[in-house]
């Protein structure tokens, strides 16, 4: 298609869907995704499915969300408010605001020089700003919101469950990245979903996740996607991602 047949098209934006930008603890700008379901909400709320890497993982999810929704009783996933956060790429190499974000510690491979270990003042972003934020604009369950993150955002998962887990009613985890730290098991945990791919073979990904979860003493969701690697697992788990964000059984 040239650009001159281009001239007759518009872009395509969902109605439902909003965005907002905040500022991160450390100034850099961030952008926070909303997409609602249509319709009056239920008695006390929309859940919330609060998704990181928005700018990966946003369509994806609320796009699923707001097809398969319309038939709960078939496919076990609710009507549901999803948000995501997402780097922007003017604050910085988008690898680089991910793992000073989402980790609580310094990389332990020296080949990568990445800034790190500013997880806890992300986990205070999300409690004290983004939460009060996506209060506000909508109604809101938060006894049904539901965190998810994938590779170093999954690693965020489990620590910040670890750290307060309180935070959210459930957690989720695809790919968690084990390699970079290994939160110790969780005597007792709420709801936590933990998803790798069945190629996920690379720093021993695949059974390093699946020994981690072997080990809680009140074991969690284990899935694993078939033949998916290590960037198509979150895709290929959306259902389940959604079904455990609605509180159905996996």
């Amino acid at each position: 298609m040239t650009d001159a047949a281009l001239t007759a098209w518009t872009p395509w934006i969902v109605p439902e869907w909003r965005t907002r930008s905040l500022v991160g603890p450390d100034g850099r700008t961030m952008d926070l995704m909303l997409a609602l379901p249509q319709g009056e909400a239920p008695p006390g709320g929309w859940p919330l499915l609060l998704a990181l890497d928005g700018d990966r993982f946003f369509a994806a999810l609320a796009g699923t969300a707001a097809a398969l929704s319309q038939r709960t009783d078939k496919t076990g996933v609710a009507p549901m408010a999803v948000a995501a956060l997402a780097h922007r790429p003017s604050a910085g190499a988008h690898e680089d605001q991910r793992a000073r974000d989402f980790t609580r510690s310094a990389c332990p491979d020296p080949r990568l020089a990445r800034p790190s270990g500013d997880g806890d003042a992300f986990q205070r972003l999300i409690a004290d700003h983004v939460l009060p934020m996506l209060s506000g604009a909508a109604p809101l369950n938060f006894g049904r919101a539901t965190l998810f993150g994938h590779s170093l955002g999954g690693l965020f998962v489990l620590e910040t469950l670890r750290a307060d887990p309180a935070l959210f009613a459930r957690w989720i985890a695809v790919s968690p990245s084990l390699w970079w730290s290994t939160p110790s098991p969780m005597i007792a945990t709420p709801d936590l979903l933990i998803g790798c791919g069945e190629a996920e073979t690379g720093r021993d990904m695949r059974d390093r996740i699946a020994g981690w979860v072997a080990a809680k003493p009140d074991g969690a969701v284990f899935k694993q996607a078939p033949n998916a690697d290590h960037g198509s697992a979150p895709f290929a788990l959306i259902p389940d991602i959604l079904r455990h964000a609605s509180g159905a059984p996996a």
